[in-house]
């Protein structure tokens, strides 16, 4: 058999020890047959037990199955994690997940049948439920569930649409595709604490610009865990004005994308008050100023970063 690994699952992490040791066991408890699996780790300067988390499953490996990698990545930032992690990758083919998730016992499967059965797509995105580990707070919407990583298009597999993309917390690509389309944005994404964003939205939105379709993976599903300290209104306020912070930052010396990030908050805080009556009518008004104030906070955010360029 091939020794050489058919899939790298990259797995950026930044101090989350114990949720890193669910996620490595939920990817090896799976049954793979004829592959060799990487799993490979990214070190974002973490200052609690990642190491010794890593170093268990590395002896547990099964080196006809199993293969952990292990990279420590000195740049802060999750896009220069994650592009080490397109380097180090020893298969053409990379799928990331999060530090924090449960892989479905058919993940893994799901994944190799994409790269093995659909040679026309460079890149695709998977399903991610969400899984609270205490308990879902009131005023978390449906509407506010991505910002926890929730993504779901249905049970069918088809293409992303054109406003749509797949979430970070599970996606895919031939490494060819970053040769033509190029690699994160390391001035986007999260570092460390700072919780900026949309460094995969900026990267899947140059994907279609090269007339790259994107496939949707209804079965290539994982969970993803959001502790205690992530459910609460200030992480939210955190995660908004840094959203706000990275539009700002990709709408930099353009106006026309400054009057189109404009004219879409103004559609979208429309939208929020609209369902605020909705949910007010419905006696669950927390719901809906979570959402007002979500909006708030992005403008906060973006409003903030703005001043401080001109």
């Amino acid at each position: 058999m091939d020794l050489s690994p058919n899939i790298t699952f990259i797995i950026c992490t930044y101090n989350r020890a114990a949720y890193l040791d669910d996620t490595l066991r939920s990817l090896m408890q799976q049954s793979v047959k004829n592959v060799v699996i990487e799993l490979l780790v990214v070190n974002n300067n973490s200052t609690d037990h990642t190491d010794e988390v890593v170093d268990k499953y590395r002896q547990q490996t099964d080196s006809n199955a199993f293969r952990i990698s292990y990279f420590v990545e000195p740049e802060q930032g999750l896009s220069f994690a994650r592009n080490r992690g397109i380097r180090e990758a020893s298969s053409e083919n990379v799928v990331f997940v999060d530090d924090d998730i449960r892989a479905d016992q058919h993940f893994i499967e799901n994944w190799i049948n994409f790269f093995e059965n659909y040679p026309n797509y460079n890149a695709a995105g998977g399903k991610i439920l969400v899984q609270f580990d205490d308990h879902k707070p009131k005023w978390a919407s449906h509407y506010l569930l991505s910002l926890f990583g929730h993504h779901n298009l249905g049970k069918k597999i088809r293409e992303y649409p054109g406003n749509k993309y797949p979430f970070g917390g599970n996606m895919g690509f031939r490494k060819s595709i970053f040769q033509e389309a190029g690699l994160f944005d390391p001035d986007l994404g999260r570092k460390g604490d700072q919780l900026t964003a949309n460094e995969e939205k900026d990267l899947f939105n140059r994907i279609k610009s090269l007339g790259e379709p994107i496939l949707y993976l209804p079965n290539s599903l994982l969970y993803h865990r959001i502790g205690p300290e992530r459910a609460t209104k200030d992480y939210i306020r955190k995660q908004a004005e840094g959203m706000g912070k990275s539009v700002a930052k990709q709408t930099e010396g353009s106006l026309k994308l400054k009057l189109n990030h404009v004219f879409k908050e103004i559609f979208k805080t429309a939208v929020s008050l609209g369902l605020f009556l909705i949910y007010l009518i419905g006696i669950t008004p927390a719901k809906g100023i979570m959402l007002l104030k979500f909006r708030y906070w992005i403008l906060k955010g973006y409003a903030s970063a703005t001043n401080k360029t001109e």
